[in-house]
Order: structure tokens, then C-alpha cells, then sequence
């Protein structure tokens, strides 16, 4: 009985490592918090410093999300509900981190991982429609939500039959969008940033502006 609870933290504590705010520190911004939209997430990464750290921080994430489910799925028994509470604990330690006060980034790349994870094919038609999202609009949270939300769906055409992954699943789903609320208002403000935009960086911060590449 305590082997599912250990996994299920061990993963959140996993899922909670602040790699943009690291890796952004690196690229001598000390506080990525500080800038763009204030999240640690690959996509504020990108628009402050650059699509090279952006990459890495993106790679992390994922990373985050799939290692950790993989090692649940192996530890504990496969698609039971000890299993999907692990995987929803890494995104839930990406978006409420316990190193950073409870708070973190949106859980995309993170949510992408744990996809890959449970199923691989419905995980890459996710991520094939952010591409083509992002590419037509130009909103990186807009389509980060839609896909998030398309993961469930996906799950099932692909004969997804675990009833605990599929909750999960449709978790991350809503965890996602709610994590995204600011974005769309702004969104809907007119405010939101697109690919490509600047961000200006507080007067005496570390580091420099650059524009997206």
C-alpha cells in the first residue's frame, strides 16, 4: 500500500524541477518569473531568450512527463489508478512546483511527455496539431490548449482502455486550460503575444533582449 503514494510523490517532486528557470539563469536571466508572461515554460523561454535554451528547456519537460510515467507504469502495475495518479503528479509538481512556493509553468510539454508515455500515437497527432496551430495563429497558449484538449479524444481512437488513464488524460486537459486562463483573456484583450513578438526586459535586469529566431 505505501509503494503507490512514494511513486505518486516522487513523480510530483520529479515533475516540480524548474528547468526553464534554471536553464534561463544560464542565458544570464536571472528570474524568467520576471519576464513575458511570468511562467517558466518553454514558450516564455523562447520569447525572452531564445529558441536555443527554449529547445532545451522544451526537451527537459517532456522529458519530465514521459521518464517518470514510463518508471510508474514499470514499479507499479500498468494503467491502474496508483499509475495515472503518477503520471498526473508530474504535471500537477510542473504547474504547482514545491521548489518555486506552489507555483510554475502551464504543464504542456510536461502533459506531452506523460502522453507519449501512456500512448505514443495519440501523443504525436497531439503535438502534429500544435505545429499546425501555431504555424496558422501564431498563439503558442491557444494552441497549447486546444491540443491538450484533444488529447482524450485521441486517447480513445487509438483503443484506450484504461478508465484511470483516460481520467488522467482529461485531467491534464483541464489542468491545462486553467493554467492557461490569463493567456486567453489576453487572448480574447487583443493582448496576448504572438511568435515573433519581443518582450522588453525590466530596466537594469540581467541579460538582453533578443528577438525570436
Amino acid at each position: 500500500m505505501w509503494l503507490g503514494p512514494v511513486v505518486v510523490a516522487a513523480c510530483f517532486l520529479i515533475g516540480g524541477l524548474p528547468a526553464g528557470l534554471l536553464i534561463a539563469r544560464s542565458y544570464g536571466i536571472a528570474d524568467i518569473r520576471r519576464y513575458g508572461s511570468g511562467n517558466i515554460g518553454a514558450s516564455n523561454v523562447l520569447r525572452t531568450v531564445g529558441v536555443k535554451p527554449a529547445l532545451v528547456v522544451w526537451l527537459v519537460d517532456i522529458a519530465k512527463g514521459a521518464l517518470p510515467t514510463v518508471a510508474a507504469g514499470i514499479v507499479l502495475q500498468h494503467g491502474d489508478w496508483w499509475h495515472a495518479s503518477a503520471a498526473f503528479a508530474t504535471v500537477v509538481g510542473h504547474c504547482f512546483s514545491p521548489y518555486l512556493g506552489f507555483r510554475g509553468g502551464r504543464g504542456v510539454a510536461t502533459g506531452l511527455g506523460v502522453m507519449i508515455a501512456i500512448e505514443w500515437r495519440a501523443g504525436l497527432l497531439a503535438f502534429a496539431i500544435w505545429i499546425v496551430l501555431t504555424a496558422i495563429t501564431r498563439y503558442i497558449s491557444l494552441s497549447s490548449v486546444l491540443a491538450a484538449l484533444s488529447c482524450s479524444p485521441l486517447y480513445l481512437l487509438f483503443g484506450g482502455d484504461s478508465k484511470p488513464l483516460l481520467v488522467c488524460v482529461v485531467s491534464m486537459g483541464v489542468l491545462i486550460t486553467v493554467r492557461h486562463m490569463p493567456n486567453l483573456r489576453r487572448l480574447l484583450a487583443g493582448t496576448e503575444h504572438k511568435i515573433g513578438q519581443r518582450v522588453t526586459l525590466p530596466h537594469g535586469a540581467s541579460g538582453h533582449e533578443q528577438p525570436d529566431q
